[in-house]
């Protein structure tokens, strides 16, 4: 019972670790750069004209204004870690930023003296990567390194706390400008501002520039990482589930133990109130040391995930510059409660069972076979009611993501009420069968099933629903991989990328393009641009436009048939991706039209098809090469597809391309192949959450039924004595007992493979699109079926020798022996 509890309560505490620590690791990273500021003025590239904050200072008086740069590099000298470079006007700063204590050479961040641009780092930093004062550090982004020296540290406080300051690198303006290459633009302009002067900042604003609530910017960013930290969330409450019935199974053990205890005791005049609260509260104390436990493993649990999940959001959805684990009282308190509430709801259905029973009927095992059977109907009735309960949250009810899991809850519980009834049908389908050709042990095994159902019910219910949950992961991880597959060949199927990875200029030549296509092992070439905008909606925007689109789209939706859409792009129609239109709020029947901020003002755009895509963030657009540079002012390309006559010519090619390409050019010159390997290995660091959930399924599975078998073996105490004392050897005993462990292993996996494939239909069509916003086929394997179906057996036979082994030494007096 103990290791149930801890095992749930450790989910549960490690997960709600790993939620918070995003949380409070999102704040540190976005509260440096933010602060105060009620409004910022950002524009549709990203980039603002320096000149307006001097309108807005000069003009309209606002005082309260600040202008920022910010960029995301990273150095080696400090860890290789992704910081924010900041550029900052130190005189405007006093409205928002609290940067007071700085220890350096000179007052603004810049080493006068040598006329190199100067930087500050947090003494934090400073002191745990041993930077000194007027050292060089190097700044990358991309493949791009400016050499800038360290004129002074921040002053974060407490050394061995987090702080803002941790994830920023503080530069003046004029240096940020200088080192990024921005001439006169920043980033954005940051402002206090009351209602009074919101509409007067607006009238100045030119075309592509946009005021913006600070709040409701950060809430946009910090909404994209909302359904990685809902999903996990379900995998503890699956794992919690999975743990209230190794605890109804435990709590079961223990009450067939003290059958004959609680029948004397009953006997000789305790009530069955006292029964129960003895039931209860021996259950309380275990659940009270188990949760206990459970909470220190979720601590330990919680502090490696940090930096997994962490890495997972820069990777997926926005950059956190400070990581921590973040472990609160309240998150401890939670994982306590949750395992004491689960110790107390999976018991109370033993402790009511001993309680109300006579004495009579606790001393004698017939009685609860009886009383199973006669509830079989019951039991029918109300599992197909729960189903049909969970099937309306899903198609009819629109709860929120998080809700979802209700319906799971009530599936599986759903689910469990049926196994009685079908295991009895089950062993009436299968009897001929097993009278033709079973041996006699095998016909006692089978036999037994239906004999003990009152117990037997409980394990193949308890090891369905654990064998179910690793089905239903195993197809969802399995069908989405095959889609991030697909969508690899189809998106990025070229046999060679050549991209750009200056950060500052991301052109390509166009004679490159000429270059690349003039040699004779090519095929074709896919040229386009790929560049962010700002979209008040989503936060950011990714727009492609090509110059010619080679690329293999699966499509949700469109207005059009896809070898019809060409003439639509070139009319100014665009293409947006599944999230892109979760984003915004996209509906066919409302009218297929989305709102872009533009260097023009918001357009609105027609749709003419929807795509499936798997990238996160704000979604992907493509537009057309005109659209692109009527309304973002591009005409550039940043990325070349390369597809050759024979995959045996990539290395070479990739040569005699990089020898076309200036040494002086950032340019990278890639396979294909390494490309998706890169993707892919994204993908399974995502993942990693959901094979812990698999290893956590078959300990639950292992130790449940153990927990099932021994109780089964305690109460056929007696019966066992009889086989002996009538020539039974103990061989045969052992054998009987794993047969029978088999023949319940095999019948929970047969129905776990339909509840199973059930739940990854639930998972990847309900959860998963409300979730996320994409979706994708699911792909049922043989193979997932035959290996759930052999966990299933394996589990139960690995964990009924130990019981079997003790079958065999039943003492044929002892068990024979009368009160």
């Amino acid at each position: 019972m103990t290791i149930g509890i801890a095992i749930g309560v450790a989910g549960v505490i490690a997960i709600d670790i790993s939620k918070t620590s995003i949380t409070k690791s999102f704040e540190l990273s976005t509260s440096a750069l933010t602060s105060r500021s009620t409004h910022q003025i950002v524009g549709s590239n990203f980039t603002i004209p320096q000149h307006l904050f001097t309108q807005l200072r000069t003009q309209l008086g606002i005082k309260a204004s600040a202008p920022v740069i910010t960029r995301h590099v990273k150095t080696d000298q400090l860890g290789n870690k992704t910081f924010t470079l900041m550029g900052i006007d130190p005189f405007s700063e006093i409205y928002f930023r609290s940067f007071e204590t700085i220890k350096g050479t000179n007052s603004r961040p810049m080493d006068l003296s040598s006329g190199r641009p100067g930087v500050l780092i947090s003494r934090r930093n400073a002191r745990q990567f041993n930077v000194k004062l007027n050292r060089p550090i190097y700044l990358r982004f991309g493949n791009k390194e400016i050499k800038a020296i360290v004129a002074g540290f921040i002053d974060t406080g407490d050394v061995n706390s987090r702080n803002p300051a941790d994830g920023v690198i503080l530069t003046d303006i004029a240096t940020a400008q200088e080192l990024l290459e921005l001439g006169d633009n920043i980033t954005r302009i940051d402002l206090l501002l009351h209602k009074d002067d919101i509409d007067k900042v607006r009238q100045i604003l030119p075309k592509g520039v946009f005021l913006v609530e600070t709040n409701k910017q950060n809430q946009v960013v910090r909404g994209l990482s909302r359904s990685f930290e809902t999903s996990l969330t379900a995998f503890s409450m699956l794992a919690l589930f999975m743990g209230i019935f190794l605890i109804y199974n435990t709590v079961s053990f223990s009450v067939a133990r003290r059958r004959h205890i609680n029948g004397t005791l009953k006997a000789l005049g305790a009530s069955g109130r006292q029964i129960f609260l003895m039931v209860i509260l021996e259950v309380f104390l275990f659940s009270l040391i188990g949760s206990i436990l459970g909470a220190l493993l979720g601590v330990g649990f919680g502090k490696g995930a940090v930096n997994a999940v962490c890495s997972t959001v820069s990777d997926m959805y926005f950059v956190l510059t400070v990581s921590q684990a973040h472990i609160s009282s309240m998150t401890i308190l939670k994982g306590v409660l949750a395992g004491i509430t689960a110790s107390f709801l999976a018991s109370i259905f033993p402790a009511l069972k001993a309680s109300r029973a006579i004495p009579i009927t606790l001393m004698q095992r017939s009685a609860s076979e009886r009383a199973i059977q006669n509830k079989i109907p019951v039991f029918m009735f109300t599992g197909l009611l729960l189903i049909s309960c969970a099937v309306m949250i899903f198609k009819v009810v629109a709860l929120p993501p998080a809700y979802d899991f209700i319906g799971v809850f009530i599936l599986f519980l759903g689910s469990s009420f049926l196994a009685p009834g079908l295991v009895l049908l089950i062993s009436w389908a299968s009897s001929g069968l097993v009278k033709k050709y079973g041996k006699v042990l095998f016909k006692m095994a089978a036999r037994n099933i239906v004999r003990s159902l009152s117990r037997t019910s409980v394990l193949i219910a308890s090891l369905m629903v654990v064998v179910s949950v690793f089905i239903g992961i195993e197809i969802m991880t399995k069908s989405f991989r095959a889609s991030i597959e697909t969508w690899v060949d189809g998106h990025i199927g070229a046999d060679i990328h050549v991209s750009s990875t200056d950060e500052l200029d991301r052109r390509l030549d166009f004679d490159l393009l000429d270059q690349i296509h003039k040699l004779p092992q090519v095929k074709d070439l896919s040229a386009y641009n790929i560049h962010r905008i700002y979209s008040v909606v989503a936060g950011e925007v990714h727009i492609f436009s090509y110059i010619k689109d080679l690329s293999e789209k699966q499509w949700t939706w469109t207005a059009q048939r896809p070898d019809k859409m060409e003439p639509f792009l070139e009319q100014g129609w665009i293409l947006v991706s599944e999230i892109f239109a979760r984003k915004h709020s996209f509906n066919p029947e409302n009218g297929n039209h989305v709102t872009l901020e533009t260097i023009q003002g918001p357009v609105r755009f027609k749709v003419v098809g929807v795509f499936r895509d798997f990238f996160m963030g704000g979604g992907r657009a493509v537009v057309s090469r005109n659209v692109m540079k009527k309304y973002w002012g591009l005409d550039d390309i940043t990325s070349i597809q390369v597809f050759l006559n024979s995959t045996d010519e990539i290395e070479p090619t990739i040569h005699m391309i990089k020898k076309m390409i200036p040494e002086t050019k950032m340019v990278k010159v890639v396979s294909g192949l390494s490309i998706k390997q890169s993707i892919l290995s994204v993908f399974d660091k995502t993942f990693v959450i959901t094979t812990a959930l698999q290893i956590l399924t078959a300990i639950v599975a292992f130790t449940g039924i153990l927990n099932s078998v021994m109780a089964l073996l305690i109460e056929r105490k007696k019966e066992l004595g009889i086989l002996r004392a009538c020539g039974a050897k103990s061989d045969q005993v052992r054998r009987l007992m794993i047969m029978e462990c088999g023949i319940n292993g095999f019948v929970s996996g047969v129905l776990a493979l339909p509840l199973g494939v059930f739940l990854a239909w639930v998972l990847i069509d309900i959860i998963n699109q409300r979730s996320f916003g994409w979706s994708y086929d699911m792909v049922l394997s043989m193979g997932i079926l035959l290996q759930a179906l052999l966990l299933s057996v394996g589990a139960a036979v690995i964990a009924g020798i130990i019981p079997a082994f003790q079958a065999g030494k039943t003492n044929i007096s002892r068990a024979l022996h009368m009160e």
